[in-house]
């Protein structure tokens, strides 16, 4: 019974923060933004924390008929919610080398996952939510209906459970296809840097060879093997192109939405690749789906 309220409540609270999440992005940027991480409403985080404030809370010490101080609740939220947010960024990098939010623009950060101004708006959003919010949901009478509390939650807890299957094969997807594109790019761009490498060694061939041969031939000889160069290093861009076309094609509506609402894309450090490069394909695919759209 407890559990399935509780479960109930992350649901409710996770609504809300998506709600509160997707309307601050919209208006900062000029355009709808979903924020979820989920295909569904719901920003799972809002109601981790949310919960874990109601029971922190819950068995914490006070006075007969007092209230936390105010204080003491924004403490609270702001270093719980430091905390939970650099965790959750760092699982998620690491698992999907993906980010859905990045604070290095912002001062005070650490490795871009926390800040000091999240946190403090964190930790006033706390005081509301714990003198407000939460004793408002407790007054419901949810524990007159506890069959009911009960069939809610397994309804939720199914359909959350098929969101994040579905989310973790679709992410799961992409970070494949991803890595398969950077060890293409890699590949090919290493070729085209080899050919690009050698085309002033041969100009220089060409034209010694040319100073003693005629003068029109010289010239022709040497704008050809211009010509060379140029076609060499402009077919990695051209190579870069149709891969993100294909990219672009092959994927569904579900890998699209994800790719939406990343961040950015971080792969992982290895010797003798180039990272940049697939973080150009990733900023690039972003773009052109967009088009898209």
């Amino acid at each position: 019974m407890i559990i399935a309220r509780l479960f109930n409540y992350f649901i409710v609270f996770s609504v809300i923060g998506w709600l509160y999440e997707c309307t601050f992005c919209t208006f900062k940027n000029g355009a709808w933004e979903n924020r979820g991480f989920l295909f569904g409403p719901i920003c799972p985080i809002y109601g981790a924390g949310v919960v874990l404030a109601m029971v922190v809370f819950h068995f914490l010490p006070q006075k007969a008929n007092a209230e936390h101080p105010v204080w003491l609740i924004f403490c609270i939220c702001a270093f719980g919610s430091m905390i939970l947010e650099y965790l959750t960024s760092y699982v998620l990098e690491r698992v999907f080398h993906a980010v859905w939010w990045d604070y290095s623009k912002v001062p005070l950060n650490i490795n871009g996952r926390v800040c000091l101004p999240a946190t403090c708006g964190f930790g006033i959003a706390g005081i509301f939510v714990v003198r407000f919010m939460i004793p408002a949901v407790e007054e419901l009478p949810i524990e007159k209906y506890p069959l009911t509390n009960e069939v809610f939650a397994l309804v939720f807890m199914f359909i959350m459970g098929i969101d994040m299957a579905l989310t973790v094969a679709s992410l799961t997807k992409i970070v494949s296809q991803l890595e398969r594109a950077e060890a293409s790019f890699n590949e090919k761009a290493d070729a085209g840097y080899q050919r690009v490498r050698v085309a002033p060694a041969a100009i220089a061939s060409v034209a010694s060879d040319a100073l003693s041969s005629a003068g029109s031939s010289a010239k022709d000889a040497i704008l050809s093997a211009g010509s060379n160069a140029r076609d060499a290093m402009s077919s990695a861009g051209e190579s870069m192109n149709e891969r993100l076309n294909r990219f672009a094609e092959s994927l569904s509506w579900r890998d699209r939405y994800h790719l939406h609402t990343m961040l950015g894309y971080r792969p992982r450090k290895r010797m003798g690749v180039n990272t940049d490069s697939i973080r150009e394909f990733f900023a690039k695919l972003q773009e052109k789906i967009q088009v898209r759209k």
